[in-house]
């Protein structure tokens, strides 16, 4: 049998993979071995998990090194900027406005927006900067139990949030997300090209810098937060940063790379049991933390009495709000169950398994425009957030209108509504059966 140069060409690329840890095309016997790229590849990879444990460790401890006098200081500080300035003025209306950026009003429409129009990677990689911002923000303040400046200040009554103070879920979640976002939004060739396009991603990366920084400053300036919790929370942020981007590198992987390690079962594996690990410690410290610090803010039941701020509901009360918020967790669990069914069930349904999957909202405007509707309301076990009444018991509340209502929204948007628009020919055109 006559072989040509184009089956020897076959042959051989058949015999090569993808490296996990690269974008780097190797062969499979070395890929099975210890050759030295892939030696290489994992020293690297080893080598950047240890920067982030110790990174992490010195973090913490160093955090307590500095609480109390920044605290104290950042009182000072704020009651002079509240002496000089009206709650009800400009000034403060502006802060206010930057504020809001730190919040899920804008975060979560962001993310959905990358998920309409970005690979999965890109949105997955997203979903995980603020998800895991909100854990480990809550998470801390469950330990912590530190106080607000205006807790402590009748002077600071100008931002009435009840839960914890330390370390800033505003820093934390503006540093990690807004520093993740440039990397997906600059990842095409037009941006690292010529120099006219490294000019306009520097620009966008110096805007996403300037935008975290101002709502860190916000946060200090309403009174929200002092000195030490930003501080913490942006080195926090940078941390989950820095893991994400260096580690992970979702967003540099090519979507055949991205589809098989997101679908490979050890990854799978590892992946569910790191989540289920983050749920049973946010219950046990949850559970076995006494709330007692309560009494030692004299003014933060005169605070929530209806007349300088709202009563809140009890769900949303120091331990319990960070728990409530914390179970957000659950939504990463959902998009990869998600992801994993999706695949399966086009398996069955004979689709051809590729990169054009991930790509799936790659299409014509008028098939974007037809499937729009379907992804908005795939998320719609989001109204489980709105509907369950915030005067249930916390059992109910927890399960219901946080850990369910995250889990089913982002199962429901990377299961239902991509399922739906593959099947109904909306999606990536290159998606066919076999």
């Amino acid at each position: 049998m006559k072989i040509d140069d184009k089956n020897i060409i076959k042959i051989q690329e058949s015999e090569k993979i993808l490296s996990p840890t690269s974008n780097y095309i190797i062969n499979k016997k070395d890929f099975y071995t210890n050759s030295p790229q892939r030696n290489k590849e994992k020293e690297k990879l080893y080598t950047k998990i240890f920067i982030a444990i110790i990174y992490f460790a010195l973090v913490i401890c160093m955090e307590q090194l500095y609480r109390e006098t920044l605290f104290d200081k950042s009182i000072d500080t704020q009651e002079d900027i509240r002496e000089d300035h009206n709650k009800d003025s400009a000034f403060y209306d502006f802060w206010k406005f930057i504020s809001v950026f730190g919040t899920a009003f804008i975060t979560f429409p962001v993310f959905f927006v990358i998920f309409l129009f970005f690979p999965i990677s890109s949105s997955f990689l997203t979903l995980q900067s603020l998800i895991y911002s909100i854990y480990i923000t809550n998470l801390f303040k469950i330990i912590y139990r530190n106080g607000r400046p205006y807790w402590k200040s009748e002077l600071l009554d100008v931002v009435c949030n009840s839960g914890y103070g330390n370390p800033s879920g505003h820093s934390m979640t503006s540093t990690a997300y807004y520093l993740t976002l440039p990397h997906i939004v600059t990842n095409f060739p037009f941006f690292s090209r010529d120099t006219k396009g490294k000019i306009v991603k520097f620009i966008i990366f110096i805007l996403f810098i300037i935008l975290a920084v101002l709502v860190m400053f916000s946060r200090v300036i309403l009174g929200a937060h002092s000195i030490n919790q930003i501080l913490y929370g942006f080195t926090l942020g940078l941390g989950i940063y820095f893991v994400l981007i260096y580690i992970l590198s979702y967003h540099t992987y090519s979507s055949d790379k991205f589809l098989k390690h997101i679908t490979d079962k050890i990854v799978t594996l590892m992946y569910m049991i790191f989540h289920i690990i983050m749920i049973a410690l946010l219950i046990v410290i949850y559970s076995t933390l006494d709330d007692n610090q309560r009494l030692k803010y004299e003014v933060y039941t005169n605070i929530f009495n209806g007349v300088r701020c709202k009563v809140k509901k009890k769900y949303l009360v120091l331990k319990y709000d960070g728990f409530f918020q914390a179970l957000a967790i659950f939504a990463i669990l959902g998009a990869h169950i998600g992801i994993i069914l999706l695949i399966q069930i086009l398996k069955l349904n004979n689709y051809i398994i590729n990169g054009a999957i991930i790509e799936f909202n790659r299409s014509s405007v008028k098939r974007w425009l037809i499937r729009l509707p379907i992804l908005i309301v795939s998320g719609v076990f989001i109204l489980l957030y709105y509907l369950i009444p915030g005067d249930k018991s916390l059992a109910v509340i927890f399960i219901f209108k946080s850990a369910l209502s995250f889990f089913l929204t982002a199962f429901g948007i990377y299961f239902v509504g991509i399922l739906i628009s593959i099947i109904c020919n909306l999606a990536n055109e290159e998606i066919k059966r076999n």
